[in-house]
């Protein structure tokens, strides 16, 4: 017998979204809701190897998990179940507040897990875990896929090379070229700025949707929490 993963940030997400809709006080695992969520969450291409008996991911484990975020409830005045983890207090501060955002991003995780693969082994889960985005570990693919789309982002190079002469970073003015000479000629990355629920709205990358930065500048961009636009981290910088 092995033990179920633990619950990953995608599969929370849609848990605390489902949880704002649906009270676990007055329900249980018979619910249609949770029942479907159990369903989606075995589909998710989120564990490698995952057990599948009927115990992963179940209708009463989904349930479970709705009673865990009652602790978290400041309007819910009992006790909840008290042993959930500590990603589910994450969760909660970070989008409890913001039902709009959670729900457009559980949206986009629903939608965007049938465009992604799931990880190999755990050395795979751990490497993604590391530069996995708040959104979770589906919209973070998404948009790391749409960044690294070689047609879309020699296009874009191209175009700036035509029109400014230079990649330099759109943040901190940054350029390759300027700094290493010849071996930096062309050089630079590209990140997409559109937010990472609104990916699935629109299944292909255009050249507006990508801005050539530094890899510093672009580390901070996925660094923060929630992301800087760029003229937001620009602003920072200069301060």
């Amino acid at each position: 017998m092995t033990r179920n993963p633990k619950w990953s940030r995608d599969e929370l997400i849609l848990a605390l979204d489902l949880y704002m809709r649906v009270n676990p006080v007055h329900t249980s695992d018979t619910n249609p809701e949770i029942i479907k969520l159990s369903e989606i969450l075995n589909s998710l291409p989120i564990h490698p190897n995952k057990d599948q008996s009927e115990k992963f991911r179940n209708a009463n484990g989904v349930y479970m998990k709705l009673c865990n975020f009652l602790r978290l409830d400041p309007n819910y005045k009992g006790s909840g179940l008290q042993r959930g983890g500590k990603l589910e207090e994450v969760i909660w501060n970070e989008f409890s507040q913001d039902q709009k955002r959670l729900s457009s991003i559980a949206a986009a995780i629903r939608k965007g897990s049938q465009y992604v693969s799931p990880p190999t082994d755990e050395v795979d889960v751990a490497s993604e875990e590391e530069e996995e985005f708040p959104e979770g570990r589906v919209l973070t693919q998404l948009h790391k896929r749409r960044e690294r789309n070689p047609k879309v982002v020699q296009k874009k190079k191209k175009m700036v090379l035509e029109e400014t002469g230079s990649l330099s970073c759109e943040v901190c003015r940054f350029d390759f070229f300027f700094v290493y000479g010849k071996l930096g000629y062309g050089f630079a990355e590209c990140h997409h700025r559109k937010p990472l629920s609104e990916l699935i709205e629109s299944k292909t990358t255009n050249v507006g949707d990508l801005a050539i930065v530094c890899a510093n500048c672009h580390r901070m961009l996925h660094r923060a929490r929630p992301w800087k636009t760029i003229d937001e981290l620009r602003k920072l910088l200069q301060r």
